[in-house]
């Protein structure tokens, strides 16, 4: 079996088939793609993989018929730790949500689960290979891996200063290498046509080269009043989503107040294009990463929308309307009737 999720859902069919394939073992030593270590306080860092899958019932499983098509699916979250064990994650938020159903089991046998991409996170322990006290860096505002070649594995950060640091084949942590300077701040970074690229706050866009560490300037500035910028890839093409949010009282009443633009930059890299319909997409601007989806094939999404989080809140900014909206985070989960209460 190529992953843990097919593992388990192949046991998951029959007793039989559960006596013929062993448990998935615990990860091993080669699972732990980094370990970074902090010599100021003598704790271990370790990257740690998370996976975001699509699962669609085999068949339709919701009780309203007009919410229900057999070719709609969910989407999840799902972190394996050191120690083998899973559990489900806010696809916004990351928040642990494993406890919303904590008598239940997701029925594998109904299912059909497809394996949409794969993001990272760091988490410290004070003893190296303790399997059990690893908790999450809140350091670590965004962070990418890519391998490449001559340099191995490259693990480029966004700490929350929003400084970029890249390490290579180091397991130091506090050697990362700094990029260009102490000045600039940087919003956003991501994977696009194997090169990691990084938005500013003024809006410019930058690639890395890999063998000088040094930026390359592609895009012209922004010159937006946003005070926030994400980067998404979406059917080829990088966007910057420019969101401006601001908070106003009135009479002992706080209001938010939230519009975004979208914007591609020109195929000659010199000036910004506003993109007003998105079509049938949805985005999802996550804690850890950020992605499109079609909103016609996934229950709880609207398609022209943005969905973002405002704290350990759910929202969606429609792209139409110009207005933004608070969101059940259960809109967003597995339909309850797809779990199993019994083993």
């Amino acid at each position: 079996m190529s992953t843990t999720i097919d593992a388990i859902r192949f046991r998951s069919t029959c007793s039989l088939w559960r006596s013929i394939l062993p448990p998935p073992p615990r990860p091993s030593s080669s699972y732990k793609l980094l370990t970074f270590q902090y010599l100021l306080d003598s704790k271990f860092r370790q990257l740690l993989q998370s996976k975001i899958y699509r699962l669609e019932p085999l068949v339709p499983t919701c009780s309203s018929s007009s919410s229900c098509s057999s070719n709609k699916g969910w989407i999840i979250k799902v972190e394996e730790s050191t120690s083998g064990k899973l559990r489900q994650l806010d696809i916004l938020t990351n928040i642990d949500i494993s406890h919303i159903f904590p008598s239940t089991v997701l029925d594998f046998m109904n299912l059909r689960i497809s394996e949409l991409f794969e993001t990272y996170n760091i988490y410290s322990s004070n003893v190296e290979d303790d399997l059990n006290s690893f908790e999450r860096v809140n350091d670590i505002y965004r962070l990418v891996l890519l391998p490449v070649e001559g340099h191995g594995q490259m693990v480029f950060i966004l700490n929350k200063d929003r400084k970029l640091r890249i390490c290579s084949n180091n397991r130091y942590y506090n050697n990362l290498i700094l990029v260009e300077d102490w000045i600039t701040i940087y919003d956003d970074i991501i994977i696009y046509m194997e090169k990691v690229y990084v938005v500013d706050t003024n809006g410019i866009l930058f690639w890395i080269n890999f063998s000088s560490h040094m930026l390359v300037q592609s895009s012209p500035p922004l010159n937006s009043d946003g005070k926030k910028k994400y980067l998404v890839e979406s059917h080829g093409r990088l966007y910057v989503f420019d969101m401006l949010y601001k908070r106003t009282r009135s009479n002992n009443i706080y209001n938010l107040t939230i519009a975004i633009s979208v914007l591609v930059v020109d195929n000659d890299s010199t000036r910004w294009l506003r993109v007003s319909d998105l079509g049938d997409d949805a985005f999802v601007l996550g804690k850890d990463s950020n992605f499109s989806l079609s909103a016609k094939d996934y229950y709880g999404f609207e398609k022209n929308c943005i969905y973002f989080r405002i704290k350990d809140r759910a929202a969606c900014f429609s792209l139409k309307d110009q207005e933004f909206k608070f969101v059940d985070h259960y809109s967003l989960w597995p339909c309850p009737t797809l779990f199993n209460s019994n083993f």
